[in-house]
């Protein structure tokens, strides 16, 4: 097994959080600007999140604000 067979399934996760960032974003309506939504790092244009962590703690408070009726 080479390097590229062991890159393999990092860059298929990879591209999976990419894209379920891309789906959660459009169903919050939010857009990329620049910094991850949720604690504010810098990031490569067109990504909102930094890391998973940050995506799940982002959805969690956002699914409390929504259940108490805060926007």
């Amino acid at each position: 097994m080479d390097d590229a067979d062991r890159a393999g399934p990092r860059i298929d996760q990879a591209m999976e959080d990419a894209l379920a960032d891309v789906r959660r974003a459009q169903e919050h309506g939010i857009k990329a600007v620049g910094l991850c939504l949720y604690c504010g790092e810098t990031l490569p244009p067109g990504r909102r999140f930094c890391d998973a962590d940050c995506r799940d703690g982002f959805d969690y408070e956002a699914r409390l604000k929504r259940q108490q009726g805060v926007r």
